[in-house]
C-alpha cells in the first residue's frame, strides 16, 4: 500500500509542479476548439486537477475503447440534453457535429434524451404522488 501512495504522491507533486505542461494543454485545446470553456478556465489555476481532467475528456470522447467518437459525442449531447446543461450541451452539440455526426442524428439523439428527462421526471414525481395520495385516502374496503 505505501508504494502506492507514494507513486500517487509522486504523480500528483509532477503535474501539480508542471505549469508549463498545464499552459501547453490549454493551448492545444485552443487550436482545436478555438477557445478553452468556462470549466477549462477556470481548473487550470490548478494543473493537478486540469491536466487529469482534460486526458479524461481525451479518453472518452476521443478515444474511447468500445465506441466510435462520433458516438461518444452524441452520447454526451444526449446527457448534456438530459441534465439541461446549457454549456455542455453547446460544446458537446460542436464537438459531435465536428466528429461527424449529421444534424438527423443529433436531433434524433435530442429527441430520445427529451424523452427519456421527461419520462425520468414524471416516474419519480408520480411515485412520490402515489405515496401522497396513499398516505391521504382512507384503506378501501373490499367490495369497492
Amino acid at each position: 500500500m505505501a508504494d502506492r501512495e507514494q507513486l500517487v504522491a509522486e504523480l500528483l507533486e509532477l503535474v501539480a509542479r508542471d505549469a508549463e505542461a498545464a499552459e501547453r494543454v490549454a493551448e492545444i485545446l485552443r487550436e482545436r476548439d478555438g477557445d478553452l470553456g468556462f470549466m477549462m478556465r477556470m481548473l487550470r489555476r490548478r494543473p493537478g486537477v486540469f491536466v487529469p481532467q482534460v486526458l479524461r475528456g481525451v479518453q472518452l470522447y476521443d478515444a474511447p475503447q468500445a465506441l466510435d467518437p462520433k458516438t461518444a459525442e452524441l452520447a454526451a449531447v444526449a446527457a448534456a440534453a438530459a441534465l439541461m446543461c446549457d454549456h455542455c450541451l453547446q460544446a458537446h452539440l460542436s464537438a459531435a457535429q465536428s466528429k461527424g455526426a449529421s444534424l438527423d442524428e443529433i436531433f434524433d439523439v435530442l429527441l430520445i434524451a427529451g424523452a427519456i428527462a421527461e419520462s425520468s421526471t414524471l416516474s419519480v414525481a408520480l411515485r412520490k404522488f402515489r405515496q401522497l395520495e396513499g398516505a391521504r385516502t382512507e384503506p378501501r374496503d373490499a367490495g369497492a
